[in-house]
């Protein structure tokens, strides 16, 4: 899941009121909304009030919010629904949340991406105030149309809980009653938004949509699709990155009872998204298909990447980081470090490493295509549907107005459905069969299939002077670039910087002030395929930091909460959470005799977290006892919500300390479920305690993956006061000699 620092384009005032629905043929053709302008346009007026591209409203009175962003179980319907309803006076759980029929639609782009998208903890912090403005926009016409009919000023009429009253009087009108007459009015110059005293649903929202659907499975998603004639489709995808079909013979998988088809699918780095080589088995359901899948013989071409061994990395980078020829791109730069480093009073070195990692959504990748009428029909979890849009064009050779996107939640994501190489297969397939696709991945091709975060290393050198301050700081981070195909004009950037792999260690997001700075990304490709992944570069970088600074704390002689706070200017948000968290997890009060303590910060997505971790050692056993954070993520629209997303952050992060972990020998994944890929149980997990800090409440930030980055290292820390080791790569083995 990204963060690019693009420029922002917003679409003005009058372009958002413009943006009205061709969303839906009969509902909203020839309205455009316009100040001054009527949305009629001299036609019979349309069968449901459209007064802008997020909300409707029918003559029944049903109110539909059309929420344009991908939701993953994040509870984003939740939050972006009660930003519209709020300001509309609907209850935003009684109302219906669909998604957009043309989620190409110009309202819907991502105004800092300039694609259709949803990701980066962006989504809530971004649409905000648009959806709020949206709202209003609809409750104010629809008032003017109430005080019309009774011959009244606006000011005289108020609405609430989806009807329109008379302020002195006994009249009052549904939604329903007045939208008719709603949709023949102009559009308000401006609208008024609620003050934050006046807030219903913002800021207060302890339940998330759908949560009785999912609890009872009556929820759909991708996985559940079915249709007509539909066939399954999986994919024995190259063993080897590199590799291609040399020969097939796939009678015996065609002998399967119920399989239809099988079709090679060809190696498209350029077209499909890096995707490996492979064969498709294509069946009446999902046993026959991977029945026919373990019935085919396929036999591999040699490839040179039959000679990658992941275990041969850190040697790899260290040498790489040695190299003074290495593409360095400075992220953050003061005074001159080399300089300082003959002044100091102590020097510090080390090195931080972390393997690749797969994301393992509870849904594996899951979509269904159909090619019809000249039109490709995706149906599912699509989060990016530009790259469906890419899709479409770079495989079936169709333009955007062929596509078509039927969206469902998806049972997780953590970054796997930003890749574009199952939307690219899925449509290469529709356009070899007539009739509807359903593409599966098993949890061994998930784990398989090469795109989640990459192996990293870290090396940082420190300085201290004679007062214990930190007086000089060199980082420089190894990894690959996000790429051309994740990046369009990446390779084009005149300062080189990927904004994707250096969260953290940048000037807007780094936390630590020091008269020397010299932070750098040293940019190493090894051709494995990596992608998006929950909380993307700052799991690494904050990894490496955060440890870093208690080494160094502790080779001055300082408290670690302390040290970090002499080195914070400026940060009062950032130095608030900081002390909340010790606070909360008593870090000034004695521990009982195999108990410490470890913290670790960082800022990320707008919003500020600590976490503090507590450890405990019982006969060489370390054990993570719990957990405190405290996060400042500005305005909370739906707490529940943000609890959840904390909650689950921080288990995503204990992963990353004791368990994540994917290898790679002679070319082909090691791990192939969660017997060999281990993945934080409920068993595993500490006890929790969470604050939520509102440091501006006039906007909310990003929450969604901002708390696993610390759980690494704040364990990392504890550790280190609790045995003397500093562990320096993860997963961290937690039985260690006395």
């Amino acid at each position: 899941m990204k963060t690019r620092h693009l420029k922002n384009v917003q679409p003005g005032r009058r372009r958002f009121l413009k943006q009205s629905a061709l969303l839906s043929a009969g509902l909203a053709v020839g309205f455009h909304w316009v100040p001054g302008v009527s949305a009629a346009d001299d036609r019979e007026a349309p069968s449901a009030f459209t007064p802008n591209a997020w909300v409707r409203v029918l003559p029944d009175g049903t109110v539909k919010l059309v929420v344009h962003k991908h939701d993953s179980g994040t509870g984003t319907r939740t939050a972006l629904a009660a930003c519209v309803a709020e300001e509309l006076e609907v209850d935003p759980m009684a109302v219906e949340v669909i998604t957009p029929e043309n989620p190409f639609f110009e309202a819907y782009i991502h105004p800092l991406w300039h694609v259709f998208s949803t990701g980066g903890s962006t989504s809530v912090s971004l649409e905000y105030d648009r959806l709020r403005q949206a709202g209003a926009t609809a409750r104010e016409l629809l008032v003017a149309a109430a005080a019309k009919r009774w011959g009244l000023a606006p000011a005289e009429c108020r609405a609430i809980d989806g009807r329109v009253f008379e302020r002195a009087g006994d009249r009052s009108a549904h939604y329903g009653e007045l939208a008719e007459a709603a949709a023949r009015l102009p559009a308000p110059e401006s609208v008024t938004l609620k003050a934050l005293s006046e807030f219903r649903y913002i800021g207060k929202l302890r339940r998330k949509r759908n949560a009785l659907e999912k609890v009872t499975g009556r929820l759909r998603y991708s996985i559940d699709l079915e249709q007509p004639g539909m066939l399954v489709a999986v994919i024995q995808r190259a063993p080897v990155i590199g590799a291609r079909v040399e020969g097939l013979d796939a009678g015996a998988a065609l002998a399967v009872p119920g399989v239809r088809r099988v079709i090679r699918v060809p190696a498209r780095p350029d077209v499909l998204g890096g995707n490996r080589e492979g064969v498709a088995v294509l069946a009446d359901d999902y046993w026959s298909a991977q029945q026919g899948r373990s019935a085919l013989q396929v036999r591999w071409s040699s490839s040179p990447f039959a000679e990658f061994d992941s275990e041969s990395l850190p040697a790899r980078f260290g040498a790489a980081l040695e190299d003074p020829a290495a593409p360095l791109v400075r992220t953050l730069q003061a005074g001159d470090a080399d300089s300082a480093w003959p002044a100091a009073a102590k020097l510090l070195e080390a090195d931080y490493g972390m393997p690749y990692k797969v994301q393992n959504p509870l849904e594996p990748i899951c979509i269904s295509a159909e090619l019809v009428d000249g039109r490709l029909h995706f149906r599912g979890g699509v989060q990016v549907p530009s790259f469906a849009r890419e899709a479409a064009l770079t495989v079936c050779g169709l333009d955007a107005d062929r596509v078509v996107i039927e969206e469902l939640i998806s049972g997780g994501s953590f970054g796997a459905r930003e890749a574009k190489y199952w939307l690219m297969e899925v449509a290469y397939l529709a356009q070899q069969v007539a009739t509807p696709v359903k593409l599966m991945n098993s949890r061994e091709d998930e784990m398989r299939a090469l795109f989640g975060h990459a192996a990293t290393l870290h090396r940082l050198k420190g300085a201290l002077d004679s007062d214990g301050r930190l007086s000089a700081l060199r980082l420089r981070a190894l990894s690959p670039a996000s790429g051309e195909q994740w990046e369009p004009g990446y390779d084009e950037r005149a300062d080189h910087m990927d904004y994707s792999t250096t969260e953290a260690i940048s000037a807007w997001d780094f936390a630590y002030r020091a008269p020397n700075l010299d932070l750098g990304w040293v940019r190493h490709e090894t051709g494995v395929p990596t992608g998006w992944y929950r909380s993307v570069s700052f799991i690494p970088n904050v990894f490496a930091v955060e440890s870093f600074m208690d080494e160094l704390a502790l080779a001055a002689g300082r408290d670690p909460l302390a040290f970090r706070l002499a080195h914070m200017q400026e940060r009062p948000r950032h130095v608030r959470v900081l002390m909340k968290a010790a606070a909360l997890a008593g870090w000034h009060s004695p521990l009982p005799e195999g108990t410490a303590l470890g913290l670790a910060t960082n800022q990320g997505y707008g919003s500020f977290v600590a976490v503090v971790a507590r450890l405990s050692r019982n006969e060489g056993v370390i054990r993570v006892e719990r957990l405190s954070c405290v996060i400042d993520c500005g305005l909370a629209v739906a707490p529940g919500g943000v609890e959840e997303q904390v909650y689950g952050g921080l288990m995503w992060g204990l992963g990353h300390a004791l368990f994540d972990r994917l290898d790679i020998r002679g070319g082909e994944v090691v791990q192939s479920n969660f017997h060999d890929y281990r993945v934080a149980r409920m068993s595993d997990m500490p006890d929790i305690e969470i604050r939520i800090l509102e440091g501006d409440r006039d906007k909310p930030s990003g929450v969604g993956e901002l708390t696993s980055p610390p759980v690494a290292p704040a364990i990392a820390n504890a550790i280190q006061r609790l045995t003397g080791q500093r562990l320096r790569s993860t997963p961290f083995e937690l039985t260690l000699p006395g």
